[in-house]
């Protein structure tokens, strides 16, 4: 009997639905309001007849009326008193054990997060100075997210290479962040490589126990393969996948939180910033797309590249383990690596690592996203090395034609260029003053110019910040564009201290470049000029002379289209829907009511007749049609 009654509540739920055209989710509320539908029902009848029990069948075509109408009124009153602040997730089967152990993982590192920013001072109210790099927010953040650890050290390193999501003063803290771990159980990693290649003294010469660097996803050893060559062997962590997502959803629905809550992260963009990090950081979780990053940069190398790339070994490389040819040498950021050196040889060794990712970005290939000097090793015979291929990049047609721009205006110091180019990089939400957006980008090629020539390195970071505050768009494409330009001049400059940018891209750009930032004659202007605007200046006779005679014949019109968006026709129909579904109901409803009323001087004899049939009828259906309407209405559909 118990089945049967949660059958009929739920086949009452689904047809309360349907009539309310609720097309998924709020199953809750549906059921809810016919449980209070049924008890409404149980205590009108009760008033009226005294002994609901003893009801015989003629009373259940009311009964089931009286429940569908209470159970649509309590639907209604629920969505105005509850409304929905999220849209419904889709129907899945259900998990209770796993549900429930995410959940208390999930608590348990909401709770461990939220008590090491309190001991490190996060939640402390005050005012930040944006004056200083040790500020005691940025502090306090970088803190937190060190200890935290894990996901939450990447999350402030890639915040750290965007300043526009916080101050100068803050991303200079979030700065020093290393993303550095303890090393996992030697037991658990080795029980890693032999679930993906087998064991490891059967697959190498010759393996080290102990990691040579440990970071929050993987961890890498030294090994030798039976073939001599030395190898570089990286591991996942054991059950890292498990702790990221975690990680990933608390991070997920913070953003989501801020975004409802906050103007400043609907500002920036913020749930989709999170949900780019999300995406590259699953993808850092399979290390074939590493691999195949790797092999698609090494084969786009030349001879004449003093750049080299490491090998993969493909036989080796699987999900969770990645095994690389060694590179000989050391990393440009340990110290002394580059003091042998003299100034022209730092300097074409800058110039070597910009020249490839220049061709590598204009032309449309696939280039390194993060080429900070972790990643840029000095190898023996003077020639550098990338590595990690874990973050990378590729421009389309309309975001290199951008960077292009953006060059030219840097080098020209043209604001307008630079505007120019925020329409080929995005889109934008808002209408735009050109004016005041061409004063702010000019005030900021005058701070971002040096006193001896070239550009500061943070001249991408603010005119990325530009961009946003002018409701900008940016795709995530461009903005790992930016993250690599403020990355490659910090590396740059770490490389050549005082390195001239503009000038380097004069000089390297060749064919490619050059001639487009700055014309050696006016003959080559007018050519560059001719060749970008040529489509458009061919046109133009026939377009003059077709104005010209519309308007010796008096047909020259103008017209104003009122809904040229999408965006506004699909407004302006919902509005015009709910309008004549509101007349409509109303009308229905008066004429019924109006029925109703002249029924009983029509029947004569009191009984129910067609009229009082018609107007029953013609009021349940008025009622239904402004209650969906309502509903819609309060769902924002």
């Amino acid at each position: 009997m118990v089945f049967v009654s949660i059958g009929v509540v739920l086949l009452a739920a689904l047809l309360l639905r349907r009539l309310l055209n609720v097309q998924r989710g709020r199953w809750q509320r549906a059921v809810v309001a016919v449980v209070v539908g049924e008890a409404a029902t149980l205590a009108v009848l009760n008033l009226l007849t005294h002994r609901v029990a003893d009801l015989s069948w003629r009373w259940y075509p009311l009964g089931i009326a009286l429940v569908m109408g209470f159970s649509l009124l309590a639907m209604v009153l629920i969505e105005l008193l509850f409304p929905a602040r999220q849209a419904p997730r889709p129907w899945r089967v259900p998990h209770p054990f796993r549900s429930t152990r995410r959940m208390f993982g999930r608590i348990t590192r909401y709770l461990r997060v939220a008590v090491i920013a309190a001991r490190n001072g996060l939640l402390k109210s005050g005012d930040d100075d944006d004056s200083i790099a040790g500020s005691r927010l940025g502090r306090s953040l970088a803190a937190t997210l060190e200890e935290a650890g894990g996901l939450f050290v990447k999350l402030g390193q890639a915040m750290a290479a965007q300043p526009q999501l916080v101050t100068a003063a803050v991303a200079a803290e979030l700065g020093r962040l290393n993303d550095q771990a303890a090393p996992a159980d030697p037991v658990a990693s080795r029980a890693v490589i032999e679930a993906e290649i087998g064991a490891p003294e059967t697959v190498f010469a010759s393996f080290d126990a102990e990691p040579i660097a440990a970071a929050s996803i993987g961890q890498t050893y030294f090994a030798t393969l039976h073939d001599g060559r030395a190898v570089v062997v990286k591991v996942q962590r054991p059950e890292v996948a498990e702790s990221v997502e975690r990680d990933l959803d608390i991070l997920e629905r913070l953003a989501a939180t801020l975004h409802r809550r906050t103007t400043w992260a609907r500002g920036i963009g913020l749930t989709e910033l999170v949900a780019g990090f999300a995406e590259a950081t699953r993808e850092e979780l399979d290390y074939r797309v590493e691999a195949a990053n790797c092999v698609a940069a090494r084969a786009a190398l030349t001879e004449q590249d003093p750049i080299m790339v490491p090998g993969v070994i493909e036989r080796y490389t699987t999900r969770r383990v990645l095994v690389q040819e060694r590179v000989p040498g050391r990393g440009i950021a340990a110290p002394g690596v580059l003091d042998g050196l003299g100034a022209e040889a730092r300097t074409a060794l800058a110039d070597g690592l910009l020249a490839l990712l220049m061709r590598q970005m204009l032309g449309g290939e696939r280039f390194h996203a993060d080429p900070h000097p972790g990643n840029v090793f000095l190898r023996p015979d003077g020639r550098l090395a990338l590595i990690d291929f874990g973050s990378v990049g590729r421009l389309s047609r309309f975001e290199r034609s951008g960077l292009i721009d953006i060059f030219r205006g840097i080098q020209a110091e043209d604001p307008a260029l630079l505007r120019q180019a925020a329409a080929y990089l995005g889109t934008s939400r808002t209408r735009i003053d050109p004016d005041a957006f061409d004063r702010d980008l000019a005030r900021l090629l005058a701070r971002g110019a040096r006193a001896g020539g070239g550009v500061d390195p943070g001249v991408f970071a603010n005119l990325l910040t530009v961009y946003r505050d002018y409701g900008v768009a940016l795709p995530r494409s461009t903005t790992t564009l930016f993250r690599a330009l403020v990355t490659l001049l910090g590396t740059l400059e770490a490389i050549a201290p005082g390195y001239q940018l503009a000038d380097a891209v004069l000089r390297l750009g060749g064919e490619v470049i050059g001639p487009i930032l700055r014309p050696g004659s006016p003959r080559e202007l007018v050519a560059q000029q001719l060749a970008t605007n040529g489509p458009i200046l061919s046109r133009l006779p026939r377009d003059i002379d077709d104005v010209v005679r519309a308007l010796q014949r008096g047909e020259l019109r103008t017209r104003v289209s009122l809904f040229a968006e999408p965006e506004d026709r699909q407004f302006a129909q919902i509005v015009l829907d709910r309008v004549v579904s509101t007349a409509i109901g109303a009308a229905l409803a008066v004429a019924s009511a109006i029925l109703l009323t002249a029924a009983p001087r029509a029947g004569g004899s009191g009984g129910v007749d067609l009229l009082t049939i018609i107007g029953g009828t013609g009021l349940a259906a008025s009622t239904l049609l402004l209650l969906r309407t309502l509903l819609q209405t309060l769902h924002g559909k």
